[in-house]
């Protein structure tokens, strides 16, 4: 797959943790102003066991215009707070869907992906920066988990697709520092502790585009922002016949 312009940017230089004091704390909403998505219903084949006749999937989490689901981070911050000593993350294949949709981590840790279906699944990892093919995770029954030590090695941003379930995506932000957080259902977000000084920061959505915006943090003072998505990212148009496409995918790749 060739390279596609990735959210993530190359560090200007090495995180260097420290202790913070008179750390601040940054609160905000995600907006977007515009046609949202809306939630697609897929009708399943008759012959493909595990994942029912129907399902839906939700494009955009989201209260009113208010996003959920929106990674935020810092994308200049270079020292700061340590890093959690738990550096496990999961992604889950469930109802023939995978959960979380986007979610943001940090290196190194390990990604395990699991299985909660009795379905097969095929999940491939794809770097978008490079376009390189970063592991594949084949699934045959629920209960089963497959770890990935070296994949959230440095930054980037992974989109992970199910070969089998082609609807079925996810992505990862990989960042090296602890100064992000997804937005709740109601387009709330908070960061604590932030060092004093002007940091950019960013909010992303697959779906609904970016936001970014410089904000002056304090020692010990609050700092609120309200971002707006931008424009919608180009999306594939949907085949007219759902169904039809599913058993196409399951003539490739069954």
């Amino acid at each position: 797959m060739p390279p596609r312009p990735s959210v993530v940017s190359t560090p200007s230089g090495p995180y260097r943790p420290m202790a913070v004091t008179g750390g601040a704390r940054l609160t905000g909403t995600i907006d977007f102003e515009g046609a949202i998505p809306a939630d697609s219903l897929i009708v399943l084949p008759v012959d493909q066991p595990g994942c029912g006749r129907t399902l839906t999937d939700r494009a955009v989490e989201r209260t009113g215009t208010k996003i959920g689901g929106v990674v935020v981070w810092l994308t200049d911050i270079r020292a700061g707070k340590p890093l959690p000593i738990e550096r496990r993350f999961e992604l889950k294949n469930e109802d023939c869907l995978l959960s979380p949709r986007v979610q943001a981590v940090f290196a190194p840790g390990t990604l395990n992906i699991a299985s909660e279906d009795v379905a097969m699944h095929r999940n491939r990892i794809i770097n978008v920066g490079t376009g390189e093919l970063e592991g594949v995770a084949p699934f045959n029954d629920n209960g089963e988990v497959i770890p990935f030590d070296r994949l959230l090695d440095e930054p980037a941003e992974l989109e992970i697709t199910c070969e089998l379930h082609p609807w079925s995506k996810a992505w990862i932000l990989v960042l090296d520092h602890p100064y992000f957080t997804v937005s709740a259902k109601q387009g709330t977000f908070a960061i604590d502790d932030i060092p004093p000084g002007t940091y950019r920061v960013k909010a992303w959505h697959p779906r609904l585009g970016v936001a970014e915006q410089a904000v002056i943090f304090s020692a010990g003072q609050p700092a609120a922002v309200a971002l707006k998505l931008a424009a919608p990212l180009p999306a594939p148009v949907a085949p007219a016949d759902t169904a039809a496409a599913v058993r196409n995918e399951i003539k490739i790749y069954c």
